[in-house]
């Protein structure tokens, strides 16, 4: 994903993203093998974000996570997010590929659900005083990135599901009760590399200015240079 020789090492740790309303926690599965929560080696990036990389005798896997900040939607305040970039890159076949995120650990007061939008895929969660998002792109969106085969292998684009609803079909976008997602996505061929860019961000609740749920629709190419950008 970006060379690690003069990247500091960080002692191993899973990734986790606190919010008001819980902690936002990711999984991926590689064919069958649900891969450890801890990566294999992390490194920390000048500006406090973090490389994690694991390695699997089929894959590479490799997330960069950080805190970045982009301007809000309306012009109005700004609010806190996150970004987290998937980058998996094939050593041998790999039959299936499953990206997840999941608020979990909510108040008992909170509440939500799939909230998705053109070419997002969403999920929100609320209380009184507060409102989180994790979003992506939707299956409209993976079947795009596919045709261009610049994020994904080209050949996804027979197999992602462009206009059917959410969660009918093998490959595309999941949701589980109450706050989670899940990308399920095609094999990889040796040499190949997907790469998927999941958003979480969090703002006062007010139905007015859903600040959190604009902000997580963010390009993956927007995203990675936030991430890698050097300290200001």
């Amino acid at each position: 994903m970006l060379p690690t020789d003069d990247l500091a090492r960080a002692a191993r740790r899973r990734a986790v993203i606190d919010t008001p309303l819980g902690k936002v926690e990711f999984a991926v599965t590689l064919g069958s093998t649900v891969l450890p929560a801890e990566p294999d080696t992390l490194w920390r990036l000048p500006n406090g974000a973090h490389l994690h990389r694991w390695q699997h005798h089929t894959a590479t896997v490799d997330l960069l996570i950080g805190s970045i900040d982009v301007p809000a939607w309306d012009g109005g305040a700004p609010v806190p997010m996150w970004a987290a970039i998937w980058q998996v890159k094939a050593k041998t076949a790999v039959s299936g590929l499953v990206v997840a995120a999941e608020l979990t650990d909510l108040p008992a007061d909170a509440f939500g659900g799939p909230d998705s939008g053109e070419c997002l895929a969403a999920v929100s969660v609320e209380n009184e005083h507060f409102m989180v998002s994790i979003g992506g792109p939707d299956s409209e969106l993976l079947a795009l990135q596919a045709a261009d085969g610049r994020l994904m292998p080209a050949d996804w684009a027979d197999l992602l599901p462009p206009n059917v609803p959410e969660g009918s079909t093998e490959y595309g976008v999941h949701y589980t009760d109450p706050a989670g997602v899940a990308w399920h996505l095609p094999g990889l061929a040796a040499a190949e590399v997907a790469r998927l860019c999941v958003a979480t961000a969090w703002c006062p609740h007010d139905d007015d200015r859903p600040a959190a749920w604009f902000a997580v629709d963010i390009p993956l190419d927007t995203a990675y240079l936030h991430l890698v950008a050097e300290p200001g």
